[in-house]
């Protein structure tokens, strides 16, 4: 019998694990695959480690906004690797423009290149040191900071605060991989703007060293990660409290507590047929609709060939990054090209290099009954030819790319789909949305009295959000079982 069992060996199950882990309680992990880390994992070909999902992250040293939150975690002493002042390199209409860290940094560039959206920027920046303010607050229910910009749309005010349509794109740069549309809250979009403004890190040894330290910590507490535990089924006790969960391979966990990590309508389609479970409420999460896939590029490349750059590429190249098209005909335009901290961290050359580009849904949709290792010839070939395309983008800003190649892997919604289980190859969950309720974040609470929701889906996205809501979480819990029933 455990305190808490959590659903999801992913960021957001793991980082729950510690909270709950270091306040005393006995917590078991369940993962279904058999590697952790949900889009943190990575995995090797041809003896090189290449990272699923993640690339880099905003604020992580002390007296930045993620600072805390990683020390909480039992991360902050990790291998990070600050990146360059101007942390990203932006080609946008024939031109190169920098973001750079720093506020006033930041501001002062945007200024000296912009100067008559001198109003719009310090407007900006203000938002984003409001932010870094509230931001604690805001996960102890303390503040209605985040709720008030969640109702905003972010290009609504970008386009009200703003008149140059250059800068508009360029403010887009680090954000062109997120579920960007019209209807993007301004808290979400200022709040990752910020964190990589603060400034910006990768990590040597890439997503693997922080859900390595993270099951590390969980277990050094007592604590227990299992992998290969398909959950299939919540069991309730007919009294409004789930009594045990049922895995795929038969086993049966008991707890007194639970919190589900896993994509909410995955989450409800597991629940009992019980008084508690209306068909409307089935009903809100299997309609809700879902952020935008990502098509990845993994290039591996000759030693000592081409350069590590220790900054991210933007490439712009669409009109309108608010309303860009990526169904399966549409050219690639927008792509985020990252190199990854080599293997060998004092080596100045890259080992590997990903490209990444939105993706919606509907590209890959009709191989959707296909699974990894089993797709048509026609999938593979679509595969094909969109990384070549992304190639040839990148190969115009990375001189020699592409006779430096060594191999190339890449990866679809579908891919996400099969590997990290998001509902239709999700990159960040549910979307969000300034239209919606407390602009479309989630409450942590279900019609259980002991189940509860945590993951990217609920509040925010990224490392930085879910542990937001992670800390969230856990103080809900934390409160039902010191007996302050919600």
């Amino acid at each position: 019998m455990y305190d808490t069992i959590i659903i999801g060996g992913g960021y957001a199950g793991l980082t729950c694990g510690v909270i709950l882990a270091k306040a005393g309680q006995r917590v078991c992990v369940l993962e279904k695959g058999r590697t952790l880390g949900g889009a943190f994992q990575c995995f090797q070909r041809s003896g090189m480690r290449l990272d699923t999902g993640f690339h880099y992250v905003g604020g992580v040293s002390e007296g930045e906004i993620m600072h805390p939150m990683l020390e909480l975690f039992g991360l902050a002493d990790l291998p990070w690797v600050r990146l360059d002042e101007e942390f990203i390199e932006v080609h946008l209409d024939g031109k190169i423009y920098h973001l750079c860290c720093g506020y006033d940094r930041f501001a002062e560039s945007l200024t000296k290149q912009f100067p008559s959206e001198k109003a719009g920027i310090d407007a900006l920046v203000n938002t984003m040191r409001g932010i870094a303010e509230h931001i604690y607050q805001s996960v102890e229910n303390t503040s209605g900071y985040e709720n008030k910009l969640m109702q905003i749309p972010a290009k609504a005010w970008l386009d009200e605060h703003f008149s140059d349509p250059i800068l508009k794109k360029l403010l887009c740069a680090n954000a062109v991989t997120t579920d960007l549309t019209p209807e993007l809250p301004l808290y979400s979009f200022t709040q990752s703007l910020n964190s990589f403004v603060q400034h910006t890190y990768r990590i040597e040894g890439g997503g693997d060293t922080i859900i390595s330290r993270l099951r590390d910590n969980i277990i050094a507490l007592g604590g227990e990660v299992r992998t290969g535990c398909e959950v299939t089924a919540f069991r309730d006790n007919g009294e409004g409290r789930i009594a045990e969960v049922e895995c795929a391979n038969g086993e049966f966990f008991a707890a007194n507590q639970f919190i589900s990590t896993i994509h909410p309508a995955i989450s409800v389609s597991l629940m009992p047929e019980c008084p508690q479970i209306r068909g409307i409420y089935r009903r809100r999460f299997s309609r809700m609709p879902n952020s935008r896939g990502i098509f990845t590029v993994q290039l591996t490349v000759k030693p000592g060939t081409i350069p590590y750059r220790n900054h991210v590429i933007s490439l712009l190249g669409g009109t309108d990054p608010w309303n860009a098209d990526y169904s399966a005909t549409a050219p690639v335009k927008n792509m985020l090209i990252n190199f990854n901290v080599p293997q060998n961290p004092d080596n100045t050359f890259a080992d590997n290099i990903d490209l990444l580009t939105p993706m919606e849904y509907s590209a890959v949709e009709h191989w959707s009954d296909s699974r990894v290792g089993h797709r048509p010839d026609d999938y593979k070939a679509f595969k094909d030819a969109k990384a070549q395309e992304c190639i040839e983008l990148a190969a115009k800003e990375i001189p020699g790319l592409k006779e430096n190649i060594t191999a190339v892997y890449t990866s679809t919604p579908l891919t996400y789909r099969d590997y990290t289980g998001t509902v239709r190859g999700s990159a960040y969950g549910i979307s969000k949305s300034a239209s919606a309720i407390a602009g479309g974040m989630l409450s942590p609470m279900t019609p259980f009295k002991n189940l509860f929701f945590a993951g990217q889906s609920l509040m925010l996205h990224g490392m930085l959000g879910v542990g937001m809501t992670s800390i969230l979480v856990t103080n809900v819990v934390k409160k039902v079982i010191n007996g302050n029933e919600r």
